[in-house]
């Protein structure tokens, strides 16, 4: 039986006003490499309407759509998360976290 890779999902969310980033990803192992994180996370920041590039209450979240495992971070600001460092940490340690729910299961189909 073959199943099929959906991929995890990278996501910003401001909490007040519901607006929602969000980008696929099949091969999520590539969200390790630092540069490569706080691109991901810099390019939902951008999508998100002008306005609201400034906003407080902000939330990175990271999801295995394969299994719906979901975590979260909230942010007191947008900042935080366009400072290169805390970005990539951030989504590096969501990862872990999805990842480590996913350590029990007997397939992983997220190319691991």
């Amino acid at each position: 039986m073959t199943t099929e890779n959906k991929g995890y999902s990278l996501a910003v969310t401001n909490r007040r006003t519901q607006d929602v980033q969000e980008k696929i990803y099949l091969k999520p192992m590539a969200l390790y490499v630092p540069d490569i994180a706080v691109q991901a996370v810099a390019d939902l920041v951008a999508g998100l309407p002008e306005s609201q590039q400034n906003e407080n209450d902000i939330v990175l979240s990271v999801t295995n759509n394969n299994n719906g495992v979901s975590v979260d971070k909230d942010f007191n600001s947008i900042a935080e998360l366009r400072d290169p460092l805390i970005a990539a940490d951030a989504v590096k340690d969501l990862i872990n976290i999805v990842r480590g729910y996913e350590s029990d299961e007997e397939t992983n189909v997220c190319g691991w």
